[in-house]
């Protein structure tokens, strides 16, 4: 309850849109009113009024907006500058209340933070972050982001032009190890969670967490269109606390055959040995080994000057 009221805070502290500019003119409206209703003349018959118009118009403390009648020498009133407030860009909403909510703990923000992010990166467009026009920013056509990692991090991510296909697993609970008794490469079993043909920029933001939501994925550009996406990862990546970027090749379940296991070293990784653990022939449809492997020699990744609305 604390984060999702801290949330609505930020953003009613950085949202500095129509709304705040109609209180204000309602309020200025106000006292214009009331002052007017003070200042309006009555007609009294009384000899003393013009000696208390005078007086009125001597105090000290009067705004200077009521004069004597007859005295002409007071010129017009001034006018009260009003501030013009513009609204504040998506991606700097976006920017604040990911500086209010995210800690850079390896652990999960809270369902009210993560669902906040998700709503400000939904209405966040290719023109909110200067892509419209800039073509080095794309992900080429039919180009991959091969399968990786993202250790103990939370993940949010939003396509913002094009589309792409988007495979991605997580790891089988308990950890399944195999190879660990052959001297071949260890792979890892792992369930693929999301399989989507047509992720396009009308799809709401999607996140993935340390251990669930498919925190091993793999990005493919559709042919036919470039493709863009916006992310938002806390914490972020930092080799020196363990938090690399790992590539791996997936195998299906089958590539595998399990076989006697006479190696118990796994029990200190806390992980078992494939043939310790039975699955059902149904159950091995989305399964697949993953098997660390470098990162592949023709991916670049290109670092480039952000053209985008400044932010703060």
């Amino acid at each position: 309850m604390e984060a999702k009221s801290a949330a609505a805070e930020v953003l009613r502290k950085t949202d500095a849109g129509g709304g705040a500019n109609e209180r204000y003119s309602h309020g200025e409206l106000g006292r214009e009113a009331v002052e007017e209703e003070e200042v309006k003349p009555r007609r009294v018959a009384d000899a003393p009024l013009p000696e208390r118009k005078r007086k009125r118009a001597a105090d000290p403390e009067d705004d200077g907006s009521v004069s004597d009648s007859g005295s002409g020498s007071e010129g017009p009133p001034q006018q009260q500058v009003k501030p013009c407030l513009s609204p504040v860009p998506p991606l700097q909403r976006l920017l604040s209340a990911c500086r209010a909510l995210l800690t850079g703990s390896s652990s999960p923000p809270t369902p009210s933070a993560v669902a906040l992010i998700r709503g400000v990166m939904d209405k966040i467009g290719p023109d909110d972050v200067g892509l419209r026009d800039e073509i080095r920013f794309f992900l080429p056509l039919g180009a991959v982001m091969p399968l990786h990692d993202h250790p103990g991090m939370t993940v949010f991510t939003k396509v913002l032009i094009g589309s792409a296909r988007l495979e991605a697993y997580d790891w089988a609970r308990p950890r399944v190890l195999a190879g660990c008794c052959s001297g071949s490469r260890r792979r890892t079993l792992a369930k693929k969670v999301r399989d989507d043909h047509g992720v396009t920029a009308a799809a709401s933001a999607w996140v993935l967490f340390p251990n669930s939501g498919g925190n091993m994925h793999r990005f493919a550009a559709a042919e036919d269109a470039h493709c863009a996406f916006l992310d938002v990862l806390t914490p972020p990546y930092a080799p020196t606390d363990r938090r690399r970027c790992t590539f791996y090749q997936d195998l299906p379940y089958e590539h595998h055959r399990p076989r006697p296991c006479t190696c118990r070293s796994t029990a200190t990784s806390g992980a078992i040995c494939d043939d310790d653990v039975p699955i059902a022939e149904e159950q091995t449809r989305r399964l697949a080994w993953l098997e660390e492997v470098p990162q592949p020699r023709d991916l670049r990744v290109v670092c480039l000057p952000f053209r985008g609305p400044t932010i703060f």
